[in-house]
Parts: C-alpha cells; structure tokens; sequence
C-alpha cells in the first residue's frame, strides 16, 4: 500500500510542476518575443527561430532558478539571452556569404592577375577571396564581416593560407 501512496504523490507533484511550468512559460512568452525582437536585426535567421530557441532558454531558467539570488525575470531574460546568442553564433559560423563584385572586380588591384597565377592549385575560393581582400588593405574585422565570421576566424584562415603557400613554394628560403 505504501508503494502506491508514494506513486500517487510523486504523480501529483509531476503534474504540479508541469502546470507550473506551462503556466511560467505562458506568463513569460511575451519576454521571449521582445527578446527575439531585439535581435531581428539580422536577417538570416527568423522571427520563429529566435522565439524557438528563446523558449528553450525560458524553459532551462524556470528549471534551474534558485528564489534567493534574483529576480526570476532577470535571470530568465539572461537565459533566453544566451540561447538567442547561441544561436546567432552558430549560424554565423554555418553561413559564408561571398561579396561576387569583389571577387569579380576589375579592381586595379586585381588586374594584375600574375599574382594569382603564382598561387597554388590547392587553394579555396574562400582563400583566393581572402587575399584579394587583404591585397586591397582590408582589415581582418572588415574581412569577417565580409565572410560572417569572427577576426579570430580570418586570423586563422591567413595563418592556414600562408602555411600552404609556404608549404607549396619551391624555394627553401
């Protein structure tokens, strides 16, 4: 008998804590659409996606909220905050957009086209775009925002482009 009393407690708290959690997460939806609205700003990715992965991060904050630290929509706005962030951070490193009047340019600088011939096989067209960036004094922030990614992201790019150009290179100098 005891065995089905304590099943038939823990099955009430479940659903207690389960309407409670729908009743938050309905209170709360309008933070997470004025969050997702914050970051509409960049178009790639959708009003549907923000507000999406904002309820996932309403949903982590009303399990892990301890009472005594904060308020509970102060710490639910840094959790759908981080998750939007999340993201915006993934989809930046997913999607490489290519400027094609860049690389299609009559740009002075890349008339000179035996550079270019110098380089190796091997390399990518996201490479080849690179270079011809830097060749027109580009800064790695400004060639990150071109292939919507991070300076670190360029700066490794550069050291890799360099390393097979190097490598590639008979001279042993």
């Amino acid at each position: 008998m005891k065995d089905q009393d304590k099943q038939k407690e823990k099955d009430k708290v479940d659903t207690f804590l389960k309407e409670l959690e729908e009743r938050l997460v309905s209170e709360n939806y309008g933070l997470v659409v004025s969050q997702a609205l914050s970051f509409l700003s960049d178009n790639k990715i959708s009003l549907e996606d923000y507000i999406q992965v904002g309820l996932i991060g309403l949903l982590k904050s009303i399990r892990k909220f301890e009472g005594g630290k904060s308020k509970f929509s102060t710490f639910a706005s840094v959790c759908i905050k981080n998750e939007m962030l999340n993201l915006k951070r993934k989809n930046k490193r997913d999607l490489v957009i290519f400027n094609e009047d860049i690389v299609n340019s009559n740009h002075p600088e890349f008339i000179s086209s035996s550079f270019f011939e110098y380089l190796p096989d091997c390399l990518e067209e996201e490479d080849k775009f690179i270079i011809k960036l830097k060749r027109m004094n580009h800064t790695n922030s400004e060639i990150a925002d071109y292939l919507s990614c991070s300076k670190s992201t360029v700066s490794n790019k550069i050291k890799r482009i360099t390393k097979i150009i190097k490598e590639s290179n008979p001279c042993d100098h």
